[in-house]
Parts: structure tokens; C-alpha cells; sequence
């Protein structure tokens, strides 16, 4: 996921890296023939297709590829059958499933190659040998290297931001334990709001496989009624328990109750009606939860209940009273007009964004107009832009240099325990968001701003003037985001 926009630089600078690409088909291809298809022309799909995953691995372990890295990569959610007719051939599912993971494994393999990370030399060296690596490609390559070679500053960058993904594998990893045993601590509150976010990073990474969370499923499918309870002091950092419980319930793929959640989430709409004059700005993140858990149980409101919601006196838009709000609720209340499609706000949307304007500095996005520089703030901010096709207006603004250190340093700083740091854990979760947002949305603007963090001019120059600089036609994965909820599209 943070690796697309770094390898959609690499295909559009590089000329010749289709070779690598039709190099890697036609091996495979050959090998399902010689190798997969002779033996497995009687087991069903998914047999031939855990087969050949495991032919594959076996495969790229010879040319040097770490088996515990691939262990992870084929974890992903992007490899699996549930979206594929069951006729299909198993060439045809290496196409769709096998070889644009395939691809970025190995164009991954030389952006390394270009800040002489460890162990590359020998792939390399190996992918030569094997005629993966045309001449021209691997002279673009040597001249690529060479002149980032010649900008410390670029390639420190750059090296830094391949480690990341490493880093946060190692981390958590090493506290498998750690993160399975949280599942045991006798405070649900606790339980599932820290579990909630952990494991929101974890499926960031596409990790989830990797961990035991049968507890927690257990928990969440056989007490429904301890966890579906709303808290005091909700926020965005400090989640609501019963929206917890129902993201990671939608995650598990658990059945619920749907009667007793529905006419859980319907009294809390009553009794946001009754408690809050303007629940829009005075419960701001109540209020989001309780959408999107009405959207994950299909409870759909009627246009009048969601007006009562969203109706707010002019008073509370004016800046005596949004500068009180943090500038996560403020975009937030930007998202729930989308989500709504609420009509006739744009005297209130403007309002926002005149207070939204005075949080952004130099320095970075601030929290409050008088607070701290936060990755929730930042990845708001973008987002709103984002929504609201204005992302040419944060262009001067480097956000990236600024994410990057609050990731080494929260990583750093990171022991999961049930005493993990809330406020740590969550500006680490939104740095991940912004890098995915600077990732998945595939405009001029992102690519460019991406590619001048980590590429020297030359670089840039020339992306800048490619013709599919927004086509993003290379042949691996290309993830989205929703522009309403900001969830990853596949």
C-alpha cells in the first residue's frame, strides 16, 4: 500500500521495465505448464492454487528472496479466490491474483537496488544471470543509481521510506505475543478499543493473517452485550466501544444479533436527538460512529432522521465557536455532509474551511489554531482536500517529511502492552493514513509531491512530462480510496 506511488515513479521513469514484467509471464507460465498442470489437472481450484503459491515461493527463494518476507507478502487479501469463478483456469488466476504481486515484488526489488539495501546485490545478480534483466534496463538502472547516488539527501529519504515497511513487520512481529495476550485483559473497554486500533495498523499492512485474534472473535461473537455500549468523551482517538466492536465484528466476518444491534443504534439516534441541541457540532464524533455503524449493519435511516442530525443554528459556524473544535471534527463534519449528501450547507462548508485554512502553517497541519502539529490533523486535512479536489492548494506544504519522522519515531517509542499509549498508537495509525492517501490517489499533484521527497529533480522533470503521468497504466495492483469514507478500494 505505501509502496504504490513510490513504484508508480519507478514505471514512469524507467523505459524498459516491461521486460521484467513479460520476462516474469512467460517464465511462470512455462513452469505452471511444465510443473503445476500435469499434476494438478484433478484437484479443485483452490488446491491448485495453494500449490502454485507455494511453487512460486519456492521459486523466488532460489533467486535469494526472503521466505519469511514472503510468507507476509502472500498473506495479503489481494491473493485470495473469493472474487474468482470457480471455471477459471489456473493461468488465468496467476494473471489476476499472481503476477501483479509479482511485479511489485520485483520492481521493489530495484528501488532497493538504487539505495544498496542489504541483500539485494545477490537477487540482482541472479535476476541477471536468469535473463530476467534486459540490457537496456539494467543500464537505466546503473544511471538511475548513479545519480541518486549523487543527492545524499535523496537517497536517505528514500532509503528511510522502503525501511518503513520492514520496520513496522519487524515490531510487531517480535510482539505477536504480546498483541495475541492483549486479547486477555479483563476490561473489555480497553480490550477492544486498544485491539481496535492495533489491529486497524496490522490490516494496513495486510497482516492480519499472521496473528491469532480467535479470542477476540470469540469474545465479540459470545458477549455482544458487554461491548455494545456507548462511552462518555468519545473521540476519534478514544473510539466508541460499540463502533469497535462492530468494525472488528465486520472484519471477522462475525454474525450478529441484527435486531438487537439495530434497535441499539436507533435508540442512540433517539438519544442524540434528545441530549445534544446540534449533535452535528457538539458530538461530532458520536455522531460519525453511529453512521458508519448504521452502514456496516445496512440500517438504513430515512432522510428526515438524518436532517434532524445535521440541523445546526448559523451560531455554531461562526469562528468564536469552530475554533473550539479540533480540526479532525471539523473535517469530519466535512465527510458527514458528504456521506449524507446534505443539501444547502454551503455557507457552513465555507465557514469550515475559512477555520481550516488558519491551522495549516509551515510547520505542518496544527490540531487547533493554537495547538500541536499532529498526523490526525494532517491526514484530515489532506483528506478534506482530497473530498473536495483541492489537493493543488497543499502543494507548497511538505506533509511528507513530517510523517516520516513521526513514523520512526512512534515505531521507536512503540511497546504494546495493555498500557500502550493511546495517542501514540493513533498518530502512528494516521501517519500510515496519509501515506496511503499520498499512495492510492493516483492525481498529478500526489505523484510529483511523492516524487520530490524521495527522487533528485532530474527525476521529476521527467515524470512531470510523461504522458501517462495520470493514467497509472502499469501492470501492477493500483489501490483507491474512496473519496466519501476514505476506505482502501481494491
Amino acid at each position: 500500500m505505501i509502496f504504490q506511488g513510490l513504484l508508480n515513479i519507478s514505471s514512469l521513469y524507467l523505459d524498459n521495465e516491461d521486460y521484467l514484467f513479460n520476462q516474469l509471464d512467460h517464465y511462470f507460465h512455462e513452469k505452471i505448464n511444465e510443473v503445476i498442470g500435469t499434476n494438478l489437472e484433478n484437484e479443485d481450484l483452490n488446491s491448485q492454487f495453494n500449490k502454485l503459491i507455494e511453487f512460486i515461493k519456492s521459486e523466488l527463494g532460489t533467486l535469494g528472496f526472503n521466505k519469511q518476507s514472503l510468507e507476509f507478502i502472500f498473506l495479503d487479501p489481494f491473493v485470495e479466490l473469493d472474487d474468482i469463478n470457480q471455471n477459471s483456469t489456473i493461468h488465468h488466476i496467476y494473471d489476476l491474483k499472481i503476477a501483479p504481486i509479482l511485479y511489485e515484488i520485483f520492481l521493489e526489488i530495484l528501488v532497493k537496488y538504487l539505495v544498496d539495501s542489504d541483500n539485494v546485490n545477490r537477487i540482482m545478480l541472479n535476476l541477471k544471470s536468469s535473463n530476467f534483466l534486459s540490457l537496456e534496463l539494467i543500464v537505466e538502472l546503473k544511471n538511475l543509481k548513479d545519480l541518486i547516488d549523487s543527492y545524499p539527501e535523496k537517497k536517505e529519504n528514500l532509503k528511510k521510506y522502503i525501511q518503513i515497511h520492514t520496520l513496522f513487520e519487524d515490531k510487531l512481529i517480535l510482539k505477536k505475543n504480546r498483541v495475541e495476550l492483549l486479547e486477555d485483559i479483563p476490561d473489555p473497554q480497553e480490550k477492544l478499543q486498544l485491539l481496535y486500533l492495533i489491529y486497524r495498523i496490522i490490516s494496513a499492512f495486510h497482516l492480519e493473517k499472521k496473528f491469532d485474534f480467535s479470542h477476540l472473535k470469540g469474545y465479540i461473537s459470545d458477549h455482544l452485550e458487554e461491548w455494545l455500549i456507548t462511552i462518555p468523551l468519545v473521540t476519534l482517538k478514544n473510539p466508541d466501544l460499540y463502533y469497535c466492536g462492530l468494525y472488528l465484528a465486520d472484519a471477522f466476518g462475525i454474525k450478529l444479533d441484527e435486531e438487537k444491534v439495530k434497535n441499539f443504534l436507533l435508540d442512540l439516534y433517539e438519544e442524540g436527538i434528545d441530549e445534544f441541541e446540534a449533535p452535528l457540532v457538539q458530538a461530532t464524533d458520536g455522531l460519525y460512529y453511529l453512521l458508519k455503524a448504521t452502514d456496516y449493519m445496512k440500517l438504513w435511516l430515512t432522510r428526515s432522521q438524518l436532517i434532524r442530525l445535521i440541523e445546526t443554528d448559523p451560531e455554531y459556524f461562526q469562528p468564536s465557536y469552530l475554533k473550539t473544535l479540533e480540526t479532525s471534527q471539523l473535517v469530519v463534519i466535512l465527510k458527514i455532509y458528504n456521506l449524507i449528501n446534505a443539501r444547502n450547507v454551503e455557507d457552513n462548508v465555507n465557514a469550515i474551511l475559512d477555520e481550516l485554512e488558519l491551522r495549516i502553517t509551515p510547520e505542518g497541519i496544527k490540531q487547533s489554531r493554537d495547538g500541536f502539529i499532529t498526523s490526525e490533523a494532517t491526514y484530515y486535512v489532506l483528506f478534506c482536500n482530497y473530498m473536495r479536489n483541492s489537493l493543488d492548494k497543499l502543494q507548497e506544504y511538505n506533509l511528507l517529511e513530517s510523517t516520516v519522522s513521526i513514523i520512526y519515531r512512534n515505531l521507536e517509542l512503540l511497546e504494546v502492552s495493555e498500557d500502550t499509549n493511546f495517542d501514540l498508537i493513533s498518530e502512528l495509525l494516521y501517519a500510515f493514513e496519509i501515506l496511503k492517501l499520498f499512495n492510492c490517489i493516483e492525481t498529478r499533484e500526489m505523484i510529483i509531491k511523492l516524487a520530490e521527497y524521495l527522487f533528485p529533480p532530474e527525476v521529476v522533470a521527467k515524470i512531470s512530462t510523461s504522458p501517462e503521468l495520470t493514467k497509472t497504466k502499469a501492470r501492477f495492483r493500483h489501490l483507491k480510496v474512496n473519496k466519501v469514507t476514505g476506505e482502501t478500494m481494491y
